[in-house]
């Protein structure tokens, strides 16, 4: 995004109560839906989550009390640029399609698209088609995928966690690191990997704080956890999710790259209630 660039939001011209903006973000409105039983209820209008599909960011709507999924390049074009022509596609002009921003797009024929593509950026093939490298961080076991969807759909990872490792936004994503196979192999990478690992910066799972004795524990899974301590998932997830404060005596965070600092946080704030600060 631009230094100072403004962002403005408005209506989507044909999906009813649904925003664009022109960064590329889509949200919902407050709207008031009747109960099952009388009355009524106010949801709170949000900033949809946007995930990858096909090489593409998309986002999920409720209408008419189904889910849909739309490429949020293709509501940004629809909302904000005029397409007097009808043509068919919308092409992103950096070639990046994580840049949903409309000063990014552009509508235009399929052969335009397929023509710009082959001149200035990767075709849609060699997105969906490029092989990667799975690295299991618990065991080191490496994997080979002929492409993220493939990756995604055998290791159960959504392909937008699978593409955040590899741009180096998330450091692991479902107890496995990325990295593209650019024909130079994986052993390259492993010191470095090993490095992460032995620092415990890659961590998954949940760690939940005894608030009698102030022990420490880690799980693997809320299930894990769920099982050794006695305490149901729905409970531990309303801690991790701040909706209760505590739960059978433990307190419950993620294991991930910030658990750390939080968990230090959580221990300096228990002892300074039982010293009376």
């Amino acid at each position: 995004m631009e230094k100072n660039e403004i962002e403005l939001w408005k209506s989507h011209p044909e999906i009813q109560g649904v925003e664009v903006s022109t960064l590329g973000k889509v949200r919902t409105f407050d709207r008031i839906v009747p109960c099952r039983g009388n009355g009524t209820r106010l949801v709170k209008g949000h900033v949809l989550k946007q995930q990858y599909s096909r090489g593409y960011v998309h986002v999920s709507i409720k209408v008419d009390g189904k889910f849909i999924t739309k490429n949020v390049h293709r509501l940004v074009a629809q909302t904000f640029i005029p397409n007097p022509d009808n043509l068919p596609e919308v092409n992103h002009k950096s070639c990046d399609r994580d840049d949903n921003r409309v000063s990014n797009l552009e509508w235009c024929s399929h052969s335009y698209n397929m023509r710009y593509r082959e001149k200035f950026g990767i075709t849609n093939t060699e997105t969906l088609g490029l092989p990667l490298f799975a690295i299991k961080i618990d065991t080191l076991e490496v994997l080979h995928f002929r492409s993220q969807q493939e990756a995604g759909r055998a290791l159960k990872i959504s392909q937008a966690s699978i593409n955040g490792v590899i741009k180096g936004k998330y450091k692991q994503a479902g107890g496995f690191w990325f990295k593209e196979d650019d024909g130079n192999g994986i052993e390259i990478d492993k010191s470095k990997l090993n490095n992460i690992v032995d620092g415990a910066h890659i961590r998954q799972g949940v760690f939940a704080i005894s608030l009698s004795t102030l022990e420490v524990f880690h799980f693997h899974s809320q299930a894990e956890a769920s099982a050794e301590l006695g305490v149901g998932r729905s409970h531990i997830n309303d801690v991790i999710k701040g909706r209760l404060n505590k739960t059978v005596g433990y307190w419950f965070t993620n294991a991930d790259e910030n658990a750390d600092d939080i968990i230090k946080r959580k221990l300096n704030e228990i002892k300074g209630v039982a010293n009376g600060h």
